[in-house]
């Protein structure tokens, strides 16, 4: 009876959650067509949210989703641009990023904080009670601000006790599906022995295959896959993929919910070498120890299969949208001799994933935390011709590490504008990043999250302003009161951008992907007369260019 009673009550609350429903309204008027969804593989991240098509344009409401109250309020010209948070009582914080702009209350309260901090660039958190808003209240206009890479509103919802990102589909936000995903390549890696004499043996094409492809060894499956949905031909992530071997599940994942600690898993979750080599992704269906990833539900003996000689092993990968479309592919793999072992090969610099790592000599310093790595691997380190090679550029890291690099032949005048650079290859362009840097202890320190070529430069050059509306004595009237110019830097970066008109400090706008700054004299209030503008712009190591003219506003 006492189990008949458990058994019941298991059931009720099974029928229950079942039941659950959730009275968000859509973020928009217009029905929503994606252009990415839920961990969605993207550059050294999985994305955080669902992009939701606005028609190739700007200018859309966005609704609140429910009752609630603005908990962050956020302007970039990185990331998510314009950006606001809404916390609702049901547990859930929800997010749009890269607006054009915010409306009523909220842009009361994002103005006002720009002009006490005398900043473009803000993170404010309001006050439970400074901003309530209901259900269906208007926050802002839809744009592509920041990152973005074209107009749409970024969406997502949260869990606002723990701030781990979840699967809009899973309240509610789903869009119509009768697609199945799309199986593009099925991989067999060699993580010891080898795949038909190879590292990496591709099932690219065909879906299904009889012949058996022949290893030996360790051996890991990856696979790349896509997904579609209706009204729409973008190559979206996958809901859940499982790997079974002999008809057991060994390897799964389900795109529910993940934390930003655990963002960069994706460098270890996919083939990172072939992402940096090609654009390209393989997501591998097994682990390397440093892979803490909570969408991977099951790894038995960590996704990898030890190959017996002899033994057929009957491969099956199926992958499931959250709408319940799948698309299967099979292969056999058959065992054959393992190589001869090789005599494992000690190394004096070794990295470990799971502690704290150091290394020093006459030319460098490195500390990397624990956990910076997702595996362990040897040091390698060279330093020519002015470059200190750092070892590769298709290696990932999880965290930032400190690198010092003790500077040769650099006039002690010019240390204070010494910058640590990085460069690296990627989709055979080779690209450059630069970090912000300082000198102590004889020492040019920064906190980096690359491998690669690592250089100093000298950054003494100010940042180019080029005028494109203005002049000395321009005029501007109500209708065309925007000034525009472009602003550049090729090292550092822009770092600040402040205007003062009649010696006061003014709002101005930096789309930093366009290199355009705006400042909009209606909207700032500037009153009609003669006014004179000083325009300066900061760069990473305080370089500052400046802008002067006199104008007239009508």
């Amino acid at each position: 009876m006492k189990n008949f009673f458990l058994i019941l009550l298991s059931l009720s609350l099974w029928v229950e959650a079942q039941e659950v429903t959730y009275s968000f309204r859509n973020p928009l008027d217009i029905t929503n067509y994606l252009s990415g969804n839920f961990a969605e593989l993207r550059g050294f991240h999985y994305h955080s949210g669902i992009d939701i098509k606005t028609n190739q344009r700007e200018g859309y409401k966005i609704y609140a989703v429910e009752d609630g109250f603005v908990s962050r309020i956020n302007i970039s010209p990185r990331g998510y641009g314009h950006a606001v948070y809404v916390t609702h009582a049901n547990g859930f914080t929800s997010v749009y990023a890269h607006l054009q702009r915010f409306t009523g209350a909220v842009e009361d309260f994002a103005r006002k904080e720009q002009y006490a901090k005398k900043r473009f660039s803000i993170n404010v958190f309001p006050g439970k009670d400074a901003i309530r808003v209901k259900k269906g209240d208007v926050l802002g206009i839809s744009g592509n601000t920041g990152s973005s890479g074209g107009p749409h509103l970024h969406f997502e919802i949260r869990d606002t006790k723990t701030e781990e990102i979840l699967n809009p589909f899973l309240y509610g936000f789903d869009v119509p599906d009768t697609k199945s995903p799309l199986l593009n390549g099925m991989y067999i890696y060699a993580l010891d022995g080898d795949v038909a004499g190879k590292r990496r043996y591709d099932l690219e094409g065909a879906k299904h295959y009889n012949s058996a492809v022949l290893a030996s060894g360790q051996v890991g499956i990856g696979v790349k896959a896509y997904d579609q949905h209706n009204g729409a031909d973008n190559m979206n992530g996958i809901y859940q993929i499982q790997i079974l071997s002999n008809d057991e599940l060994i390897w799964e994942f389900v795109a529910d919910r993940f934390s930003f600690d655990e963002t960069r898993y994706i460098n270890c979750q996919t083939d990172y070498a072939q992402y940096m080599t090609n654009k390209s992704w393989i997501i591998k269906g097994f682990q390397v120890d440093g892979n803490q990833l909570q969408m991977v539900k099951k790894a038995k003996n960590s996704g990898i299969i030890a190959i017996e000689e002899g033994k057929e092993y009957k491969i099956k990968v199926i992958l499931t949208d959250y709408a319940g479309n799948k698309t299967d592919g099979s292969f056999k793999i058959k065992g054959k001799a393992a190589p001869v072992a090789k005599s494992a090969v000690k190394t004096e610099n070794m990295l470990y994933w799971n502690q704290e790592n150091y290394f020093k000599n006459d030319d460098i310093e490195l500390s990397f935390p624990k956990a910076a790595l997702y595996e362990d691997m040897a040091l390698s380190y060279k330093y020519v011709d002015g470059k200190y090679h750092i070892m590769n550029d298709k290696i990932p890291l999880h965290k930032f590490y400190t690198l010092a690099i003790f500077p040769k032949n650099i006039p002690v005048h010019q240390l204070d504008k010494a910058v640590i650079a990085v460069k690296y290859n990627y989709g055979g362009k080779w690209t450059t990043d630069y970090f912000s840097t300082t000198y102590k202890d004889n020492k040019l320190i920064a906190e980096v999250r690359d491998f690669g070529i690592f250089v100093v430069e000298i950054d003494d050059k100010a940042p180019v302003i080029s005028a494109l509306n203005v002049k000395e004595n321009a005029t501007f009237t109500s209708s065309n009161s925007v000034m525009r110019f472009s602003i550049k830097d090729d090292q550092t970066g822009i770092e600040r951008h402040d205007a003062y008109i009649d010696g006061k400090w003014v709002l101005s706008w930096y789309d930093r992907k366009n290199n355009l700054l705006t400042i909009d004299l209606q909207k700032e209030g500037i009153q009609n007369g003669k006014s004179k503008l000083e325009l300066k712009i900061t760069d990473g190591k305080n370089n500052v260019a400046t802008y002067t003219a006199n104008f007239t506003k009508l």
